[in-house]
């Protein structure tokens, strides 16, 4: 047997909402990601690097329609992902995945699959919710990949979405219909 898979027996990975207590946590996995992956999000580092923790505690939402799940570790964040549901009448039937994140040493273990999947059964439960959109970088296969695995398709693309180092950057849509 691997030793990842030893790991994985005798330190179990818990899904849970994020809470405001949880915000030194957060904005460490998500300066991380910022300083990890510039390509793949549209904020830089040093954009939300000079926030203050009771900035990043301010970000992290409290109602059930908007959230942020986190993976941990023991005690320690090893993946995000965000949810916000359109408040608007005409479009509270759409909602948005954002900021996903799996540290580098835990992809491939299956965290970004546990964080997508609690992430889904937590829309379903939400009476308004039909539909599950979001935003990839084409460049980001394994990302892309996963979202195909669960089933969203590709609706559309924005080329240029992003500009880093003279380099652009496509973005892919995706949707995913839950009702």
């Amino acid at each position: 047997m691997k030793l990842s898979r030893l790991l994985f027996i005798f330190h179990p990975m818990i899904i849970k909402k994020l809470t405001k207590h949880d915000a030194e946590d957060y904005s460490q996995i998500r300066l991380e990601a910022l300083y990890n992956n510039p390509d793949s999000f549209g904020t830089m580092y040093h954009e939300e690097a000079i926030q203050t923790i009771d900035q990043f505690r301010d970000r992290i939402p409290v109602d059930n329609n908007n959230f942020i799940l986190g993976c941990f570790e023991d005690k320690e964040l090893i993946g995000i992902v965000a949810f916000h549901q359109e408040s608007r009448i005409k479009v509270r039937h759409k909602a948005y995945i954002r900021s996903m994140y799996v540290q580098q040493e835990y992809r491939g273990k299956g965290i970004g699959k546990l964080l997508l999947n609690e992430l889904i059964e937590r829309a379903k439960g939400i009476n308004e919710i039909e539909i599950l959109l979001l935003d990839v970088v084409t460049t980001n296969l394994s990302a892309k990949q996963l979202y195909l695995s669960f089933g969203f398709q590709i609706y559309g693309i924005e080329e240029m979405a992003y500009k880093f180092n003279n380099q652009y950057f496509d973005m892919q849509s995706m949707y995913l219909q839950i009702k």
